[in-house]
């Protein structure tokens, strides 16, 4: 739970969307890069030489937005700089206690790690990172992995349709018209995002618990933070001890409580 920070993006305040003293806030996000231009001797199988890079991979634009909140942010470079959208980036994550994004880890967090790295900036206060590839990839097994396939596969909508690179080359180029359907597809990946997010965390065995975010005293869920469950009639085993389980009336998710179910010493002597 962070103490907001005053911001703009596109010259329009930003403002906390959250309470961000009694719950956590979540930041849903997605990038674009644009591609990586270098000399190159065919087409097939190149190595491609540090030496023959002319302009590396940078960030063409991002969305982004709280989870659970309905405003959706999306920032696009201005030419061929792109520093201040990257500093935009670092400030929602500077906000952030926990951020989400689809095979974010190895990609989309390290693309800006380097960028920021680029222009000197420091690195944002500490948050936990949630990659919904590595939920998919441990939790289930769907046929495929990519954020479309996965959307569609649990219903929570597509990815919007383009023309693929030449998209990327007209934005680039500064066309409107090719920015406005890039927003759009931008936009449209986040919000899949929420909704895949939402499924599939409850199948995280690693999600970090946002309970800790809360300044109450109710026990709350580790998941999604609600205070509804009801008793399960199993109880939570560990190597050497037995506690009480629950399920979270809102997200469902089972887990155990703090309560360690008494046993004799007879009992407990016998258990290596």
């Amino acid at each position: 739970m962070k103490k907001p920070v005053e911001f703009t993006i596109n010259g329009e305040p930003q403002k906390v969307l959250a309470d961000s003293s009694v719950m956590p806030r979540i930041l849903i996000f997605d990038i674009e890069t644009s591609p990586m231009l270098a000399w190159c001797w065919g087409f097939y199988k190149q190595f491609i030489n540090p030496d023959a890079v002319v302009t590396p991979v940078k960030i063409l634009c991002y969305c982004a937005k709280w989870y659970g909140e309905d405003t959706v942010l999306f920032q696009r470079r201005a030419k061929d700089d792109d520093k201040t959208i990257v500093n935009g980036l670092r400030k929602l994550f500077d906000q952030a206690d926990i951020i989400v994004a689809h095979n974010g880890i190895a990609f989309d967090e390290k693309k800006v790690t380097a960028r920021m790295m680029v222009h000197d900036m420091t690195p944002p206060s500490p948050f936990k990172s949630v990659d919904t590839l590595k939920i998919a990839r441990k939790a289930m097994d769907a046929g495929c992995n990519k954020l479309d396939y996965l959307a569609r596969y649990i219903g929570a909508g597509q990815k919007l349709e383009h023309e693929g690179f030449p998209l990327w080359l007209k934005c680039m180029e500064g066309d409107k018209a090719a920015w406005a359907k890039m927003e759009d597809y931008n936009i449209q990946d986040v919000l899949i995002l929420e909704e895949l997010y939402t499924k599939l965390r409850v199948w995280d065995k690693r999600h970090p618990n946002v309970a800790l975010y809360y300044q109450d005293d109710r026990t709350r869920c580790v998941c999604c933070g609600s205070y509804k469950f009801k008793k399960l009639p199993q109880t939570a085993k560990t190597a050497i001890s037995e506690f009480e389980a629950v399920r979270c009336k809102d997200c469902g998710k089972p887990q155990r409580t703090g309560t360690r179910l008494k046993r004799d010493a007879k009992t407990m002597r016998n258990i290596l």
